[in-house]
C-alpha cells in the first residue's frame, strides 16, 4: 500500500471522528435507553469496589467494566457511558479503514468503509446499550479470523500465538454480550471445517495443524473467561456462564404463550444500591426477590398478550412447527429492522451469494470478503432464529454488524471488480461507482437524515440528538415529568418508589438515586386493597398514579396522603410504545 494512502485515510478517520465525538459530547446528559440505567447503575458499583452486587449474571459486564473508571473519576453515568460509545466509534473507523487498506491495498475502498460507516456512528454513538462494543467486537473479529485464515499452515509458534488471540478476543466478545458466544462457536469451526475441505481435506498433517490453532484458541478462550464465570457460579451458587440467553430466548422455543397470573407479581430491587428490579434478571434472583398478592378486583384493563399464536400439541413436530411458523411470520419485520439502518444489506448478500456460485468471487483470492460473508451469515441465521412477531423484529441495535459485514464485503471486493472490468468499458465503471455511491447514499438517507434510502420504503433515525446537528450547545434532556418531580422535590433520593406507569418508573429512579419496585404490563390495580398491603409490605414509600386527563382519577385514600397532584405531557399507558397525551399524575406517600 502507498504512503500517501496510508496518511489520507487516516486524515479522513480523524475528520470524520469528529462528528461523531462531537455528537457524543452533546448527547452526554441524556437517558436514551432504559437498559442503559442498568448498564450504568452496575458501573456504579464496580467504581465503587462494590464488587458482591456488580457481578451479574444477566447483563453482559464489559460496557460497565469500561465505564467504571470514568465514573471513578468523577465523570457521571451517563458522560461516562457516551465516553465509552465515542472511543468505541473510533475504534471501529480506524480498525475497519486499517482492514480494508492493509488487505486490498485500495486507498479508496478504505475511504469507501469509513464514509459508509460514520452515518450509522453518528445515529447511535447516543445510544446506551453495549451494541457499539458488539459491532467494534464484530470488525475485530473478522480481522482475527482472516489472520487465523493466514496462519494455518504457518509455524507451530505462530498457530500458537495467533489461536490464543482469537481465543481471547472470543471470550471479549462473550463478555460484551451474551449472545456473541453462539455466533463464534459456530463461525470458528465452520470456517476452519470448510477451509479444510476446501483447500487440504485429504492432507491430515494440514488438519492437525489447524487442530492446533483451534486448541490453542480453546485453551485461551477458557483461561480468559474462568475468572469471570467462576465469580458468577460462586455469586449464583450454581455453574453458569450467563442468564440473558436463556431469560430472551427460552418463550421462543415453546408452543405455549405466557399469560399474566391471577396474582399480582411485584418484584424488588436485588441489592441495596440497584435502581430497579431489571438489574439483575437472573430468574433465581428476580423472582425470588418478587412479591405476590391476590387479585382481589377485577382491572377494567384486558390482560396483556404477546401476540402470538400459541400451539395446543405438546409432540416434538408440533414443536418444531410451531417454532418454524412463528420465526417465518417474524421475518418481515426482522428484515424491516436491518433495513431501517442498511436497506443495501439484503441485496449484497444476494449479489454475493450469486457471485460465489458463478466463481466471479474467490475463496482464495476474496478472502477477506468470504470470512466476513460468513461471519455475517452466521450472525444474520442467529438472530433471525429467535425474532419474534410481537416484538416487531427486534430492535434493530441488535442487527449494527451486518451493516459492517457487508460494507467490508463491497469494499474487498471493489479494486477487483474494478481492475476486472477494465479499460474501455465505461459504461460498467458508471454500474460500480453508481452502486458504491448508491450504498453510500442509503447509510447517509437512513442514518443521518432519518427518511428512507432510494430503494427504500423504511425510514430511518437516531438516538439523541439529530446526527447532522453535530455542533451546538450541550442538549438538555427533555423530561417534564422529572423536571416537574424536582421543582417540588416530590421523590427524596434513597425512596422506593412504584408507579402505575412502571415502564416510565426506572428513569424517574436513574435522576433522582432512588429505588422502583413493580415491573410492567402487571395491571397493578391500586383500588385493591390486596394490592396496597403489597406495596406495604414491600416497603415502598411513594407511589405515583398516572391517569388521563380526561379519565376519572382513582381513589388513593386508602393508600396514603397525596402529596403532589399536577398535569404533564408524559405517556400515561402503561403499554409499549404509548403515546404521550396530558396526563395527571399524583405522588402519595405510601401509609400516609
Amino acid at each position: 500500500m502507498s504512503r500517501s494512502a496510508v496518511v489520507l485515510n487516516a486524515v479522513l478517520v480523524v475528520l470524520l471522528a469528529v462528528p461523531v465525538v462531537s455528537m457524543a459530547y452533546r448527547s452526554r446528559l441524556s437517558i436514551t435507553n432504559i437498559d442503559g440505567v442498568s448498564y450504568m447503575g452496575i458501573a456504579r458499583q464496580y467504581a465503587a469496589g462494590d464488587l458482591g452486587d456488580a457481578v451479574n449474571a444477566y447483563w453482559s459486564p464489559l460496557v460497565s467494566w469500561l465505564m467504571a473508571p470514568f465514573v471513578r473519576a468523577g465523570l457521571g453515568l451517563t458522560t461516562s457511558y457516551v465516553t465509552v460509545n465515542a472511543l468505541a466509534c473510533v475504534a471501529i473507523l480506524v480498525l475497519g479503514a486499517w482492514l480494508v487498506l492493509r488487505v486490498t491495498r485500495s486507498g479508496w475502498a478504505a475511504a469507501f468503509t469509513s464514509a459508509a460507516t460514520t452515518p450509522v456512528l453518528l445515529a447511535n454513538v447516543a445510544r446506551q446499550t453495549p451494541d457499539l462494543l458488539v459491532l467494534l467486537w464484530f470488525v475485530a473479529f473478522v480481522w482475527v479470523l482472516l489472520v487465523a485464515d493466514g496462519a494455518r499452515n504457518g509455524t507451530l509458534r505462530r498457530r500458537i500465538v495467533v489461536g490464543a488471540g482469537l481465543g481471547a478476543l472470543c471470550a471479549f466478545g462473550f463478555f460484551a454480550k451474551l449472545f456473541l458466544v453462539p455466533v463464534f462457536v459456530v463461525v470458528v469451526p465452520l470456517w476452519f471445517a470448510l477451509r479444510w475441505w476446501q483447500t487440504d481435506h485429504r492432507d491430515r498433517a494440514a488438519l492437525r495443524r489447524s487442530g492446533v490453532l483451534l486448541t490453542a484458541a480453546l485453551v485461551a478462550l477458557v483461561v480468559v473467561a474462568a475468572p469471570w464465570v467462576t465469580a458468577l457460579s460462586l455469586k449464583y451458587h450454581t455453574v453458569t456462564a450467563g442468564s440473558s440467553l436463556v431469560v430472551n430466548t427460552e418463550s421462543k422455543f415453546t408452543d405455549a404463550a405466557d399469560g399474566p397470573g391471577d396474582d399480582y407479581v411485584f418484584p424488588l430491587p436485588p441489592n441495596a444500591t440497584a435502581f430497579s428490579p431489571a438489574e439483575d434478571r437472573t430468574p433465581s434472583v428476580y423472582d425470588g426477590r418478587a412479591l405476590t398478592a391476590p387479585r382481589t378486583t377485577q382491572s377494567a384493563d384486558p390482560a396483556p398478550t404477546d401476540g402470538a399464536t400459541a400451539s395446543a400439541t405438546t409432540t416434538l413436530v408440533g414443536k418444531l412447527t410451531y417454532y418454524v411458523s412463528q420465526r417465518l411470520d417474524a421475518l418481515p419485520y426482522y428484515q424491516m429492522r436491518i433495513s431501517s439502518f442498511a436497506p443495501f444489506a439484503t441485496w449484497i448478500g444476494v449479489l454475493f451469494a450469486v457471485g460465489l456460485l458463478l466463481r466471479v468471487v474467490d475463496t482464495r483470492r476474496h478472502t477477506l470478503a468470504v470470512v466476513a460473508a460468513v461471519a455475517t451469515g452466521v450472525y444474520w441465521l442467529g438472530y433471525a432464529g429467535i425474532a419474534t412477531v410481537e416484538s416487531f423484529g427486534g430492535n434493530a441495535r441488535y442487527y449494527l454488524p451486518l451493516f459492517s459485514g457487508t460494507v467490508i464485503i463491497v469494499a474487498t471486493l471493489l479494486p477487483d471488480v474494478w481492475r476486472r472490468i477494465g479499460r474501455g468499458h465505461l459504461l460498467r465503471r458508471v454500474v460500480a461507482v453508481a452502486g458504491c455511491l448508491l450504498v453510500l447514499t442509503a447509510s447517509v438517507t437512513q442514518n443521518a437524515l432519518g427518511i428512507a434510502a432510494p430503494f427504500s420504503s423504511v425510514n430511518g433515525g437516531s438516538i439523541g440528538a439529530e446526527p447532522l446537528a453535530v455542533t451546538g450547545p450541550t442538549l438538555r434532556p427533555d423530561e417534564p415529568l422529572v423536571d416537574a418531580l424536582a421543582a417540588r422535590d416530590a421523590v427524596p433520593a434513597g425512596s422506593l418508589i412504584s408507579g402505575s406507569n412502571a415502564r416510565g418508573m426506572v428513569q424517574l429512579a436513574f435522576r433522582f438515586d432512588a429505588q422502583v419496585a413493580g415491573r410492567d404490563s402487571q395491571r397493578y390495580d391500586i383500588t385493591d386493597p390486596s394490592f396496597v398491603g403489597l406495596l406495604e409490605r414491600a416497603g415502598v414509600q411513594y407511589w405515583l398514579q398516572f391517569t388521563p386527563q380526561d379519565a376519572m382519577a382513582p381513589d388513593l385514600s386508602a393508600v396514603g396522603q397525596v402529596t403532589e397532584d399536577f398535569v404533564i405531557d408524559s405517556t400515561c399507558q402503561d403499554s409499549k410504545g404509548a403515546a404521550v397525551e396530558p396526563c395527571r399524575v399524583q405522588v402519595v406517600r405510601v401509609g400516609g
